[in-house]
Order: C-alpha cells, then sequence, then structure tokens
C-alpha cells in the first residue's frame, strides 16, 4: 500500500524558493507514489520579509497555521508527516506541528530548510536545547545539504535523510542548450543577481564589488533583481548606487516571475550569489541548469552546488574585493566561462533534477512509515 503522508510547507503567495519547490513537489509525480496531503502553514497574506520575525501578527498567524495543521491531520491520518521549517520564529511554530503530530500518531520527518548555522550554532543556549529536544521527537531530518550530517554529533540518536535540492528543469533546458551552442557573445558581458536582495544576501558587497569593477574599465552591466529581504533594504541599495555613481553600471530591478525571469536567465552571462548564509538556494540550481557559471559565497550548501574553479568560483561572504577578483577573472576568460557553462549544466542535469529526486524522497516516506 501506498504510505500516507502529510506535507507542510509553504505555496505562494509570497514566491520563494522554498513555495517553488512545493509547488513542483505537487505538480510531480510523488501523488502517484504515496497517498499524499499538503497543508499550508505559512501566512500567503504576508510578504516574505517578515517571515521569522517574532511580531505580534506572526503570533496570531502561527496559531491559525496550527490549527490549520490539527485539522489536516486528523482528516488525513497519515503515517508520515513531512514538516518544512525554517529559522526564528518558523521553527517554533513547526515544533509545535511536531508535537502535535507525535501525539496523533504520526512518525515526523523535518526538513530544516536553511543553514544550520542559523538554526543551531548562532542560537543562545536554550534554544540550542530546545532544538535538540524537537529533533529527538522526530523519525528522521531531511538533509538538504552536507553540512547537515554534523548534525549527526549534534544529536546522535536523529536519523539523517541527505536528500539535496532539486528543480524541475524543463523550461531551462532550452536556454542552456543554446547557451552551450553560442559561439560569440554579446558587448558588455552582464552579470545577473536574482532573488532576495538585502545585507544577508550581499547585495551591498555586490555594489562594493561593482564599484572595484567600474574603476578598471570593465565593459560589464549588472542587474540586480529581485524584493528586498527587509524593509528599506532596497532604498538604501538605490541611495548606495546614486552615491558611487554606478547607475549605467548596476541596475536594481523588481522581481520577476515566469517568462521574465527565464528572460533575465537567458541574457545573462555569469551568475553571482553573495549571501551570508543559505540552505541550498534555488536560484543558484536555477543558473546551473541554464548553463551559468557561478560566483557564490562558500556558505551553507553552496559548497554542494560549485564546485570551485570547475562549474564556478567560490569566495568568502563579506569580501567585496575577492567576489571584484572572481567576477573580474570570469570577465576576462572566455574560455574558463564556457567550461563552466558546460559543467554548470551537467552537474544540474545528474545532481538536482526533480524527476530524480522524487524517487528518492518516495522511498524515504516508505522506509520511515515501516519503521
Amino acid at each position: 500500500m501506498k504510505p500516507r503522508v502529510l506535507i507542510s510547507g509553504h505555496l505562494p503567495p509570497p514566491i520563494g524558493g522554498i513555495a517553488t519547490y512545493f509547488l513542483a513537489l505537487l505538480d510531480s509525480s510523488l501523488p502517484d507514489l504515496v497517498d499524499l496531503s499538503f497543508v499550508q502553514t505559512s501566512s500567503q497574506n504576508r510578504a516574505l520579509s517578515s517571515s521569522g520575525q517574532f511580531t505580534l501578527a506572526n503570533f496570531f498567524s502561527a496559531i491559525s497555521d496550527c490549527e490549520r495543521f490539527t485539522w489536516e491531520l486528523i482528516k488525513h491520518h497519515p503515517k508520515v508527516t513531512h514538516i518544512s521549517t525554517a529559522f526564528g520564529a518558523s521553527f517554533l511554530k513547526h515544533s509545535v506541528c511536531v508535537w502535535i503530530a507525535k501525539i496523533g500518531g504520526s512518525r515526523v520527518l523535518l526538513h530544516p530548510r536553511c543553514s544550520i548555522s542559523v538554526l543551531y550554532f548562532d542560537r543562545p543556549k536554550w534554544w540550542q536545547w530546545y532544538f535538540r529536544l524537537v529533533v529527538r521527537q522526530t523519525s528522521g531530518v531531511l538533509a538538504l545539504s552536507r553540512e547537515w550530517i554534523q548534525l549527526s554529533s549534534i544529536v546522535p540518536s536523529c536519523k539523517i535523510y541527505y536528500l539535496p535540492n532539486a528543480i524541475d528543469q524543463t523550461s531551462y533546458r532550452k536556454i542552456a542548450e543554446e547557451r552551450l551552442a553560442q559561439h560569440e557573445e554579446s558587448a558588455p558581458l552582464r552579470i545577473l543577481y536574482l532573488g532576495y536582495v538585502g545585507k544577508d544576501k550581499g547585495s551591498f558587497d555586490l555594489l562594493k564589488a561593482a564599484k572595484i569593477l567600474s574603476s578598471t574599465g570593465k565593459s560589464v552591466t549588472i542587474n540586480i533583481v529581485g524584493d528586498e529581504l527587509h524593509p528599506g533594504e532596497k532604498d538604501q541599495l538605490t541611495e548606495r548606487i546614486r552615491v558611487e555613481g554606478l547607475g549605467d553600471f548596476v541596475h536594481l530591478r523588481p522581481a520577476v516571475y515566469k517568462t521574465e525571469k527565464l528572460d533575465y536567465f537567458r541574457e545573462a552571462d555569469i551568475f553571482v550569489y553573495p549571501s551570508y548564509h543559505e540552505g541550498l538556494p534555488n536560484a543558484v540550481l536555477e543558473a546551473m541548469a541554464c548553463a551559468l557559471p557561478i560566483v557564490a559565497t562558500n556558505v551553507g550548501g553552496i559548497p554542494d552546488q560549485i564546485e570551485d574553479g570547475i562549474n564556478g568560483i567560490l569566495v568568502n561572504p563579506r569580501q567585496p574585493e575577492e567576489l571584484a577578483n572572481a567576477l573580474a577573472k570570469l570577465l576576462d576568460e572566455k574560455v574558463l566561462r564556457k567550461k563552466m557553462q558546460k559543467m554548470s549544466h551537467q552537474f544540474a542535469m545528474e545532481k538536482y533534477d526533480m524527476k530524480q529526486y522524487i524517487p528518492k524522497l518516495a522511498n524515504i516516506y516508505k522506509t520511515i512509515s515501516v519503521e
């Protein structure tokens, strides 16, 4: 018999990497492999910038989310409950869902969608104690990157199922094929950042790197595409671009989706992702699927995606000079760019395709359901 599975997660709006993941999951063959139900446990009426914050609005929203979760648990009576979570208030809310699922007789697969650093190591002692307590209530943790393997030394009894993120690559395949067949590139070369913007995403470091590149006379434009991570940060970036005289060099764009997003990937020559902390970002997977060379920080699960010198260049966070040097290297070396284009696409196809991901996830559900 198919295992009965309840997935607790987030569908848009707002849209981000997590919402995109669950959309792809529900649109895949997974419902054919398991008896699946989905419950929304994140408000669709707030900006993503307010997610994870300890506010009164989020408190009342969390109560509603937990009520909705409880009713779906009672209705579906799952053998396995797959609970997605992140840092801050998100973890507290979803820890309540873990307890509810346990009381309801379901086995829990916890799925942290962030770096272990921001969820555990960078937290106070009381939080670390509570985190360990919650993890012990689960039947396992779905690890989206290799850094989560160290959880076995934090909670030795915890079973870890390593399964990196994946995306549906259908819409990106044509872009990759066109890029790999292309012999001439347009001038100036175009660098793309796509995702949420703000300090934690390294956006201000990218502007400093852009200033360095502009002083060397590089023929390049930089598109920074996305909504702000925290209120006011986009205005700060706009002002910084004006003060530094980067208006002809750096373009700050609103978030885009579907066809418009694909157009940005198609027009780019290099993808940059200078974030301070990450799980396994979908934006990098999408850029890889589009056969783009990547310059990114070596944080969270990004080193799982990028092999330094093979399909991209890894740099340290908060180091704009290092970021500028890595971008300059790719701008100057066409042969290296072409090599990294090919390897990015190859890695995406081999490691991060949703069609390969789904049978593995279904097998994890089946394993947990018969324990």
